[in-house]
């Protein structure tokens, strides 16, 4: 085992329904996103414990689904039931909605209907798979 010791639970040494998962290479650890415990955990190989680094509160994240981090530490997450994508900074754990509109789904391009995974290309634009809407959708870095 990687991650998640001694089962589902509210505990560093537990997760709560991971979805996402990142490996940042020059850490040698996993970002994990907690769908139930809508959180995300940094979680370093071999150690025992994650550390919490997103979503404190019920505010931050509903249900964070995909995650990906930037070069600079930024952390980007698909917060599916809300239907938006979360930034948080590095080092910040109250993030900012940078695409969607917190808790409106829908068709059209500023809005998603349950958005899963996100990912970014080498000069940081965004990429989100748009899942209920059938679609991928692009942002470019601002």
């Amino acid at each position: 085992m990687i991650a998640g010791h001694g089962g589902y639970g509210l505990g560093a040494s537990q997760l709560s329904t991971p979805y996402g998962l990142y490996f940042d290479i020059f850490s040698n650890s996993l970002i994990i996103s907690n769908y139930n415990l809508p959180r995300i955990v940094w979680w370093r190989v071999g150690d025992y414990n994650g550390t919490l680094v997103a979503g404190n509160d019920s505010t931050s994240l509903n249900g964070p689904f995909g995650v990906r981090v930037d070069p600079m530490g930024n952390i980007y997450v698909a917060d599916m039931p809300n239907h938006r994508i979360q930034f948080f900074l590095s080092g910040q754990f109250v993030g900012r909605t940078i695409a969607g509109i917190t808790g409106v789904n829908g068709t059209n391009a500023s809005v998603f209907n349950q958005p899963r995974w996100v990912t970014l290309d080498k000069q940081l634009n965004l990429y989100v798979c748009d899942t209920d809407n059938h679609r991928v959708q692009m942002f470019r870095r601002y």
